[in-house]
């Protein structure tokens, strides 16, 4: 039998060792898949942005182009406004003189004043024409930015869904995280436990093959077995010392050595041997065991 299976506490660590090395790699695992998630959820979100990004350039480029459109046809229609006025004030004073004109008879004069009347409603009507082009130009980029809109408000309502979605990730991840730190630093302190009880107990079993070794060295028992032997005390505090057996020192064709509370040799037989060899007062070794050493 082994020296870990004859040591509870040891047995008892190496268990509390496994089970804990099992919920840290279970935590580690949680950890893979959080992360996991959490790149994913983030390469969402960068996506979501660089769309929200181009809606909000395409946006900001007809704002642009409707600022550039006003300010550029405003004062231009500002300035028609009061030509056309003009126009159209010239255009009344020369039908009011051609009709002055005609009421004195005077027909040349009614003629000539009328053409002026109908050549500044000409240009009146070229003052107003330009100015609805102008008008339909600003119109036209207003519209456009109008229509723009929308898609940056939905690409901006996504992306803020999967900044959401990003920040659940990584709060989760965090807590995995930290769970995983709980649980290595819990199996980190389960294997130091068992590491320290392990070099107790080898030193312990160093310590007792030693002490049988000595005993062994004091016996006479050949060298060639002193590293594996069945050591033990009878009701009588003799010391037996078991060797050689077959598969065990206690095996078959075992040797056998007892030593009495004094240290003096009473009783020796060699692995295979014949079967007792007496020496000066030697005897049969009584084989009731009160004490039994570990291998």
């Amino acid at each position: 039998m082994s020296i870990l299976a004859k040591d509870a506490e040891l047995d008892r660590l190496k268990t509390a060792q496994d089970h804990a090395f099992q919920r840290k790699q279970d935590a580690y695992r949680s950890q893979q898949r959080a992360w996991d998630e959490l790149s994913s959820a983030r390469d969402t979100m960068n996506r979501a942005h660089e769309a929200k990004q181009r809606a909000y350039t395409e946006q900001d480029r007809t704002w642009q182009h409707y600022q550039s459109v006003r300010s550029a046809n405003g004062p231009r229609i500002d300035s028609l406004n009061a030509q056309q006025e003009q126009a159209f004030q010239n255009m009344k004073a020369a039908f009011d003189r051609a009709s002055s004109a005609h009421d004195r008879r005077d027909g040349a004069g009614a003629a000539s004043h009328a053409a002026d009347g109908h050549r500044y409603k000409v240009e009146s009507q070229g003052y107003v024409i330009e100015r609805r082009r102008l008008v339909e130009e600003i119109r036209s980029a207003r519209a456009t930015h109008e229509a723009s809109k929308p898609a940056f408000q939905r690409a901006k309502d996504d992306f803020n869904a999967c900044k959401r979605a990003f920040d659940a990730a990584k709060a989760e991840h965090e807590r995995v995280s930290a769970e995983f730190k709980h649980a290595k630093t819990e199996f980190d302190s389960c294997a130091k436990a068992f590491r320290s009880r392990l070099e107790k107990v080898k030193a312990e079993g160093q310590r007792r093959r030693d002490d049988k070794r000595a005993i062994a060295t004091k016996a006479g028992v050949p060298h060639q077995y002193r590293d594996n032997l069945w050591v033990s005390t009878d009701s009588d505090g003799n010391t037996n010392i078991y060797f050689g057996g077959v598969g065990k020192p206690n095996g078959p064709g075992h040797g056998h050595y007892v030593m009495d509370r004094g240290g003096k040799v009473t009783y020796r037989r060699d692995p295979f041997g014949p079967g007792h060899h007496h020496a000066g007062a030697l005897r049969s070794a009584p084989h009731t065991l009160i004490f039994d050493e570990l291998r």
